[in-house]
């Protein structure tokens, strides 16, 4: 009877032994499946970044500008114009794209002191002249040329000199809805090196002095009637079509 009982809690034990390997080499082969499995993606991971960040194609010395509608840590953006609410006034001068943020070198319009991008906010402009590498990513790279930074508030400034007839200027007629009397007025402005054009828009309101015929593109003069106030705030005293 010994005999049988000890047999039995042998093969017992030999059983729970047999049964506990198993589970143990089942348990490693699942966490080296599971190892594998995230150096698999690991490696599709970088290989999507290597795609994603590869050159597409490289325009030489090239320049571009723009307004800055959204900063973002991977990329900002500029826009070819401005906007007024849902509308927008592109101009021919300024340019629309995606440029890579990579903290490179910024250079301050007026004062010539150096940044990195956190310098840029939205609504400054920004001007590039250099070798620009198109990404597949959809952004574009200026690599080591630094990028000049006319910032918002100094942008303002030069708007209410040109205004006030402190800047010289040519005004055109950029839009004009005739339905609604609303209008956008393009001062051309120059700094001698760069081209820094802006919109404004305004309102033909019943008392405005028209004179000549209204279209988009003609030159022409106006007057306010009052210069002491914000650029949003101005009023048309007059207006007139200047003869090519």
């Amino acid at each position: 009877m010994k005999r049988k009982l000890i047999i039995i809690i042998s093969i017992c034990i030999i059983a729970l032994i047999a049964i506990i390997v198993l589970l143990w080499n089942n348990g490693k082969d699942k966490e080296d499946s599971i190892v594998s499995s995230n150096n698999n993606l690991l490696r599709e991971d970088a290989t999507n970044l290597t795609e994603d960040n590869r050159v597409l194609d490289i325009i030489e010395d090239t320049a571009v500008q723009g307004i800055v509608e959204l900063k973002r840590n991977e990329y900002i953006y500029i826009f070819n114009g401005q906007h007024f609410g849902e509308f927008g006034f592109e101009m021919e001068e300024y340019n629309s794209l995606s440029i890579n943020n990579t903290n490179q070198k910024c250079i301050d319009y007026f004062t010539l002191e150096e940044y990195d991008t956190s310098y840029i906010e939205e609504g400054d402009l920004l001007i590039y002249k250099g070798d620009l590498k198109e990404m597949s990513n959809g952004n574009y790279s200026t690599g080591d040329s630094p990028i000049i930074v006319l910032k918002l508030n100094d942008y303002n400034k030069i708007k209410e000199e040109t205004v006030t007839g402190k800047r010289d200027s040519e005004i055109l007629v950029g839009k004009y809805f005739e339905t609604s009397n609303e209008i956008y007025l393009k001062y051309n402005i120059s700094d001698n090196i760069y081209q820094l054009p802006f919109a404004l828009e305004l309102k033909i309101e019943d008392d405005t002095e028209v004179i000549g015929k209204i279209k988009e593109g003609v030159k022409v003069n106006v007057q306010y009637k009052d210069l002491n106030v914000s650029l949003e705030d101005l009023e048309l005293k007059s207006i007139e079509v200047v003869e090519n």
